[in-house]
């Protein structure tokens, strides 16, 4: 079956975008090993900027509890000519991208970077409940939430930063 449309992000493999020149402050954040390098870059290149924008970054290995509590802060704080850059696997990085939405930041002032996509949040179409796990859109994993063998489709929510899971049956 050929698909022409799907709202699967594209963003693995793609190279590193830009920092954008017409922010006034910035929130970098690399979630992983392989993020660094990227969010690295980043910081370089506005540190090297005459005006010297404020930056607030975070390196983390994975996110938790206390990663996701400083960003909701940052978030708090952001002002018009606030700018975010994410680096890291998909899961991380589209989580962090639709708290930034759903807090009143708009695609255009998000710039993000996919280290790597095995690992993927599911969305249970049966009992709404999110499931991460290293999955293929097409492949099948157990819902954490009400145990059904579940389909990840090629349907990606931008705002709840997950593949829609239906039953495989």
């Amino acid at each position: 079956m050929r698909v022409d449309h799907t709202s699967v992000p594209r963003l693995a493999g793609a190279a590193p975008p830009a920092v954008d020149p017409a922010g006034r402050s910035y929130a970098v954040i690399a979630v992983g090993a392989a993020a660094r390098p990227v969010a690295d870059c980043w910081l370089a290149g506005l540190a090297s900027r005459a005006d010297r924008p404020p930056v607030w970054s975070a390196h983390v290995d994975r996110l938790d509890g206390t990663v996701l509590a400083a960003f909701e802060e940052r978030l708090r704080a952001a002002t018009v000519g606030w700018r975010l850059m994410l680096a890291g696997p998909e899961a991380d990085v589209m989580r962090l991208r639709a708290m930034a939405v759903r807090a009143g930041a708009v695609p255009a002032e998000i710039r993000e970077h996919v280290t790597e996509a095995g690992r993927r949040r599911i969305h249970c179409a049966h009992c709404r409940a999110i499931t991460e796990a290293v999955v293929g859109v097409g492949g099948t994993v157990e819902c954490r939430g009400c145990g059904l063998t579940l389909r990840c489709r090629r349907h990606f929510s931008r705002r709840l930063a997950a593949y829609l899971g239906v039953e495989a049956s």
